[in-house]
């Protein structure tokens, strides 16, 4: 053939090998991606490169889990069990042809392994393979593995046949990391409905027409319908008659505020019978954001609800009882109280002093007991709801002295001090002045019982904003121990004197007081040190609610 002729021929068969390869890469890429089953792909990807290729021996190799080794999942024209189960490390202080090609990522090429130190091992050259071209599998310049072809034949490798073995091996690569993302997702999915399915409470989803979507064994326990029966239908099956719409508006609450959680609802099973859920509800989302349904989960809390109706029923006859008992025990205690205040005046004749001071103890403690009735009708009646506030502006700086000239003469037989300050002049609030009156009596009172002799017992009234006003009492006490202080509103809790005797009184004072201050949208709390006395404060509002 002529000079000229030869060129032209080249020039021609130029653009038939381009084609060709490309058809051959074309060929690869639609057989790696005809499957998301990775086995499917490894296997399919090799027999395709293998027979573009002409080769009868090849194999792929994929890092294991922990990037650390090389390990055969597909293999043609080998079968020796050492080979197809060994590991080759991509981290080896020894080369080996796997470290070359995932350090590199470009082909490592052998036209004669037993030539080649790096085979060391021999397993290939046993089966009589002698050549051999190795590429990555290569996704997003991540090395996943390596894709080889070998001949059983002395071969030279052509720089053709190394660039498709290169862009097979990056075909696989993409194909390779979908495949491991599809399975990832699956096995998260079926993960996740497994957790669904098998969770102990009533899982389901409905969509925006409120029919039943999913059902999960859950749900089958506590309302009753098997999946079967209950997909499809309307979720006002799960409601009594008279509250069937209450699906729409729970779907329209969770429209306008995006999820309802442990909202308690009366249900009902397949069978009639009644049951309480705490049911909480969240919205299903496209990728858009647009709201395609409604995932509920619901917990039974028949139970719960059953024990807290004994509960109220139990406080109410607790409630009733302490009325109907300190009513009864009033009257008798009021007869006892005036007979022996007529006996002290001498209605009754001359006393001699033995009598007087046992006419004395009757007196004191009738007294004592009388507070007692009293404090525990207040507390029945706060515990039913049965005390009404009649609030109204007071001057509270005015009110704590005239509470303070009714304890002057309990603080005079200790030798207490006992002040009233209002630094910022008198301060108003808005709130009911017996119950002020009360709250005071009973805070002033605890301090100058625990205040010792010659102390010093303060009222301060300030005010932190415009919006309430402070007022506190604060003795030179003993202080009260931190384990002790966040116990000291609970009803009947009294403190240890330090002669580690209880101190007397119905340990309802504090107790009522909170109560009183919760009235009126206020706070009550304590701060104390010991050995450097308590200070107890509580907020009062300082304007009428709504008013500007």
């Amino acid at each position: 053939m002529e000079k000229g002729s030869a060129s032209n021929f080249a020039l021609r068969s130029e653009p038939l090998r381009r084609s060709s390869d490309l058809s051959a890469l074309l060929a690869v890429a639609e057989t790696a991606t005809q499957s998301l089953d990775i086995e499917k792909v490894l296997n399919d990807t090799l027999d395709k490169s293998l027979e573009i290729l002409g080769f009868e021996v090849g194999f792929v190799r994929v890092l294991d889990a922990d990037r650390k080794y090389m390990v055969v999942r597909a293999a043609r024209g080998l079968h020796s069990p050492e080979f197809l189960s060994g590991l080759t490390p991509v981290e080896s202080d020894r080369l080996n042809v796997s470290r070359i090609v995932f350090e590199t990522k470009e082909p490592y090429v052998c036209v004669d392994i037993r030539k080649n130190p790096l085979f060391r091992t021999r397993t290939m050259e046993q089966e009589g393979v002698v050549s051999t071209a190795a590429a990555p599998v290569l996704s997003k310049n991540r090395v996943l593995g390596m894709i080889v072809v070998g001949s059983r034949k002395r071969h030279e490798f052509a720089k053709r046949e190394t660039h498709l073995l290169k862009a097979f091996g990056s075909q696989l690569g993409a194909a390779l990391e979908n495949a491991q993302l599809y399975d990832e997702v699956a096995k998260g999915k079926a993960y996740v409905e497994s957790l669904v399915e098998n969770a102990p409470d009533a899982i389901l989803c409905s969509d925006l027409q409120d029919r039943i979507q999913t059902w999960n064994r859950g749900a089958e326990v506590l309302f009753g319908y098997s999946k079967e029966e209950a997909v499809g239908q309307p979720m006002s099956i799960l409601l009594p008659p008279e509250r069937a719409n209450q699906t729409e508006e729970m779907r329209i609450k969770v429209e306008l505020s995006g999820s309802l959680r442990d909202l308690e609802l009366r249900s009902r099973r397949k069978d009639g019978g009644e049951i309480f859920l705490s049911l909480s509800v969240s919205p299903i989302r496209d990728t858009e954001g647009q709201i395609t349904g409604l995932l509920s989960v619901a917990k039974d809390i028949s139970e719960k609800h059953r024990f807290q109706r004994r509960l109220k029923d139990l406080d109410k006859m607790k409630s009733d009882f302490v009325s109907n008992v300190s009513h009864e025990l009033r009257t008798p205690l009021t007869a006892i109280k005036g007979s022996v205040d007529n006996m002290l005046d001498g209605i009754t004749g001359t006393l001699n002093e033995k009598q007087t001071r046992y006419l004395g103890r009757i007196k004191s403690n009738a007294d004592r007991l009388g507070r007692l009735i009293t404090d525990l009708l207040d507390l029945s009646k706060i515990e039913a709801g049965k005390i009404d506030l009649r609030p109204a502006y007071l001057t509270i700086d005015a009110l704590a002295r005239e509470v303070a000239e009714v304890l002057r003469t309990v603080a005079a037989e200790k030798l207490i001090s006992l002040e009233v300050l209002s630094p910022r002049g008198e301060m108003n609030v808005w709130a009911d002045r017996d119950k002020v009156v009360q709250i005071l009596m009973n805070l002033v009172g605890n301090a100058l019982k625990f205040t010792p002799i010659n102390g010093k017992v303060t009222i301060t009234i300030d005010a932190p904003d415009a919006e309430w006003v402070k007022c506190s009492v604060v003795d030179s006490g003993p202080g009260i121990p931190a384990d002790e202080a966040v116990k000291i509103f609970d009803k009947f809790y009294q403190l240890e004197q330090s002669n580690k005797q209880k101190a007397k009184g119905t340990g309802l004072g504090l107790a009522i007081s909170k109560a009183l201050v919760d009235m009126h949208g206020g706070r009550i709390w304590i701060e104390s040190q010991i050995d450097e006395g308590s200070c107890f404060s509580f907020t009062l509002p300082a304007k009428r609610p709504l008013e500007n």
